[in-house]
């Protein structure tokens, strides 16, 4: 089960590498500004609107592999109706089924893996969203020898064909794995009694999600049209960042074990935003004097920011298994869908700034928002206590 679970997180993380590498291309094509280009992120705004509303209801009812395979069919509909996307507005609804499909596949792998956690009585979640960033990294190889040589029409249908006839295969593996009784309805308010720690560890992981997404989104945006970086580099730092992913993840499970995720998610949130923020602005300073020098500086700073973003994340889940009083399946639920907030807004909310700005200081918020993730370590400590 564990080798399928690796699989399944590697393709969704090579779905999300792939799309990501080539949005400076799509921006070029269809001529969008970075307002535009954030209004167009802003689907996954109404993806997950509609898949919050839904996804609980399909678990109780189908299961988990079920809505797996729900997912694994909507997901790539959506990469190719971007893929082939004359105009923004196709692109957003392109990114609406891209955002429902991705949560009808991650939340019942997640849960799944914590299952897995717990009949086995050992951490398995960080190192399987390392998997994710090996797929985004494989990806960004790939889509970064592909540019100037295959369109992002055809690289993108591929991808999207490729993956679903993957996960459609080893989603067969998930037979019998359910997310709770098939019609048990947990009713559980937003707002009362045993809610603020939802709403905080829910907020941590918006923060670490945030981080992640923009930098994900922007980095490659953020060479080409701040440092001038042309051609196949301006993805070097897309590919720094998921590098400190890997390496944070894959050593993260030790780390939560041995130190406790308080203080992983204290010195991950503090040290990766102060050293992201000095790297950028280094790198700006001497953009013009030496542009080697700041490109290497800047892909520093990427891959300081993905050894701290990477380990929050698992260590917030880890956290969330630890609350009394409410169910794991339903504290995680909530905490993820106030996480994918951060999926969905701030990636737009940078565009917007840029377009107010610059691109130089939209990119002050994920940075910060990571720093933010890092003062959340105090709801940890609370849980813990």
């Amino acid at each position: 089960m564990s080798r399928v679970l690796r699989t399944h997180f590697f393709f969704l993380g090579v779905l999300i590498g792939g799309w990501s590498t080539r949005i400076p291309e799509v921006k070029s094509e269809l001529n969008l500004s970075d307002a535009t280009l954030g209004r167009v992120l802003m689907g996954s705004t109404l993806g997950i609107l509609i898949s919050s509303q839904v996804i609980g209801w399909l678990m109780r009812e189908l299961g988990a592999k079920k809505t797996f395979y729900l997912g694994s069919m909507i997901f790539p509909a959506g990469y190719i109706c971007i893929a082939f996307a004359p105009n923004a507005w196709v692109i957003f609804v392109g990114v609406v089924f891209f955002v429902i499909g991705y949560a009808f596949i991650d939340n019942p792998i997640t849960i799944i893996t914590q299952e897995l956690e717990r009949v086995a009585d050992r951490k398995f979640l960080s190192g399987f969203h390392a998997y994710w960033c090996m797929g985004t990294l494989a990806a960004a190889f790939f889509g970064s020898f592909l540019i100037g040589r295959v369109s992002y029409h055809l690289h993108l249908t591929g991808l999207g064909i490729l993956s679903f006839i993957v996960l459609a295969i080893s989603g067969r593996a998930l037979e019998g794995q359910k997310s709770g009784e098939k019609n048990k309805k947990i009713d559980f308010p937003w707002f009362g009694k045993n809610t603020g720690m939802i709403w905080a560890i829910g907020f941590g992981m918006l923060c670490a999600q945030s981080a992640e997404f923009g930098a994900t989104d922007w980095s490659a945006l953020f060479l080409r049209d701040v440092l001038g970086i042309t051609g196949q580099f301006y993805v070097g730092s897309f590919i720094a960042f998921q590098v400190g992913m890997i390496v944070s993840r894959l050593s993260g499970d030790v780390y939560i074990h041995r130190y406790g995720p308080e203080k992983v998610i204290r010195v991950c949130g503090y040290v990766g935003s102060l050293m992201w923020l000095v790297t950028m602005v280094v790198g700006v300073e001497v953009n013009n004097s030496n542009q080697p020098v700041a490109y290497v500086v800047i892909l520093l700073g990427y891959l300081i920011a993905g050894l701290g973003v990477g380990p929050i994340y698992p260590a917030l889940i880890t956290v969330v298994g630890r609350l009394k009083g409410v169910e794991t399946s339903v504290a995680f639920a909530r905490c993820g869908l106030i996480a994918l907030i951060g999926f969905a807004v701030v990636p737009g909310l940078i565009g917007f700034i840029s377009d107010l700005s610059s691109l130089n200081i939209a990119m002050l918020l994920p940075i910060t928002l990571l720093g933010v993730a890092g003062f959340m370590s105090r709801v940890a400590r609370r849980v813990s206590a």
